[in-house]
């Protein structure tokens, strides 16, 4: 008898103990992940994973940043980003083609690389007297949980497109500066560089 007694004690006592150890009232915490509560298109444009495209009539470049509380701030960051991007991107289409039309002259790695450095800073002097826009724009508002609710941050995204043809343009017009300078200066041999890329490259 005493020990059916002492077995009920014990299954009485259980799940007060246990109940007592996880706190009165209290529940399990659920963790929410983070989620986009707004979006400026349906899905994630493909242009958003491909940060240079050198294509044969278009010169793509995207950039973006992430996590940023701010909307404004993200969208001058991200168009930052961009910038960086074309810089790389021409100084990659330039390096290629110079490359192929100094075969025929003999240039140190130093000389081309402080002919290319020149190139491309006055390349990105048109583009930003051109004020070209970007093409498209686009974003996220992530809500992020936290112990008091929610905060949230933006995720932006820059396009700028830049034909080819305008490209070709600033290029050239680089070079006749280059080219003109140099001669100015009595510098036969970068007006010789200069010179010869551009009879090049119009060929």
């Amino acid at each position: 008898m005493r020990r059916l007694i002492f077995c009920c004690l014990i299954l009485f006592l259980v799940p007060i103990l246990t109940g007592g150890c996880a706190g009165p009232g209290k529940r399990p915490a659920i963790i929410r992940e983070e989620r986009i509560v707004e979006r400026s298109q349906e899905f994630r444009p493909e242009w958003i994973f491909t940060p240079i495209s050198i294509q044969e009539g278009m010169l793509s470049f995207s950039g973006g940043v992430e996590g940023r509380a701010d909307f404004s701030l993200a969208l001058r960051k991200a168009r930052g980003e961009v910038v960086k991007n074309i810089i790389e991107g021409i100084k990659r289409t330039v390096r290629r083609e110079f490359s192929d039309a100094i075969r025929e002259l003999s240039i140190s790695d130093a000389e081309l690389s402080e002919f290319l450095t020149e190139t491309v800073g006055i390349i990105m002097d048109i583009y930003q007297m051109h004020g070209i826009k970007p093409k498209e724009t686009y974003y996220e508002k992530v809500e992020r949980p936290t112990a008091e609710g929610a905060e949230y941050f933006y995720n932006c995204y820059k396009l700028v497109e830049i034909a080819k043809e305008e490209y070709i343009e600033w290029r050239d017009g680089a070079l006749k500066r280059i080219k003109d300078k140099a001669k100015a200066e009595n510098n036969k041999r970068v007006e010789e560089i200069a010179t010869q890329i551009l009879n090049k490259l119009s060929q």
